[in-house]
């Protein structure tokens, strides 16, 4: 999990805190947070305080993923935007941030980026594609939570019986998003102190209970590979697609969903 070596893959919990540099190797602030799409996985954007160089005062700014490009030697990301257009953008309060998709939306085409949600996207009205997005700690049926508000939430069946918690999320550099999800299983299943990699697509938000439903059979996560905390698989888009089919989901870089395994729910 921890190495740094130009890997694919990171957790969310390793990528936040680190810092941001410019091309020059300036010092320009780090990774505050980290906004996850609920319904994609997706990456909605990064959250950047710019202090050192730019020293731009206790304003937040949302970055999209795009613009970011791992220094694996440096524990760094290169953002690739101009000094001058950073300087002119609308960042904002810690305890206030974007509201909208809207708001995103702008955001997006102010660095030169088009919205992943409208890429290949065509037959849709503007108001389909600005559909509301809620604030970070906003938990009734939100757009958008940060990964550090999913790390911890717990986990259950659909008779709400508690399986354990989200431990970890596994961010894909390349793709820009929620690779899988790490949880522990204890409580209602009891399978020790091992961790489970499970796509994200078989999580689903319970806003209203600070939870996650795991749309996989019982037999099927007794049967899983789980792995030791301190020995974490070595990620590949192999193993990853293997551990897609195991559950009974197409890996998220192809286009369709595979026919969930029999004794799936």
């Amino acid at each position: 999990m921890a190495d740094r070596d130009n890997p694919d893959f990171l957790s969310a919990g390793t990528i936040k805190g680190d810092k941001i540099v410019n091309r020059a190797g300036e010092d320009l602030g780090k990774i505050e947070e980290l906004m996850i799409d609920l319904g994609n996985g997706r990456i909605a954007y990064a959250v950047l305080s710019f202090g050192g160089f730019l020293g731009m005062g206790d304003k937040l700014f949302a970055i999209p993923w795009e613009a970011l490009t791992l220094r694996s030697h440096e524990h760094a990301f290169l953002l690739d935007i101009p000094k001058d257009v950073l300087e002119r953008a609308e960042g904002f309060e810690k305890d206030r941030w974007p509201l909208t998709r809207e708001e995103l939306s702008r955001t997006y085409t102010y660095y030169g980026y088009q919205p992943y949600w409208q890429i290949g996207v065509t037959g849709q009205t503007e108001s389909q594609k600005m559909a509301p997005m809620e604030t970070m700690v906003e938990r009734d049926n939100p757009d958008f939570l940060s990964a550090s508000t999913i790390k911890g939430d717990k986990v259950v069946n659909r008779a709400g019986e508690d399986l354990g918690k989200i431990e970890e999320l596994m961010i894909d550099l390349t793709d820009g998003r929620v690779a899988y999800a790490v949880l522990s299983f204890g409580g209602f299943l009891g399978l020790g102190s091992k961790l489970f990699a499970i796509p994200w697509e078989a999580l689903t938000l319970r806003p209203h209970e600070h939870a996650f439903l795991l749309d996989v059979a019982k037999e099927t996560l007794e049967k899983a590979e789980g792995f030791d905390k301190d020995h974490w698989p070595v990620t590949n888009r192999e193993w990853l697609a293997t551990m897609y089919s195991y559950y009974g989901y197409q890996p998220y870089w192809q286009t369709r969903r595979v026919e969930k395994r029999p004794g799936n729910i």
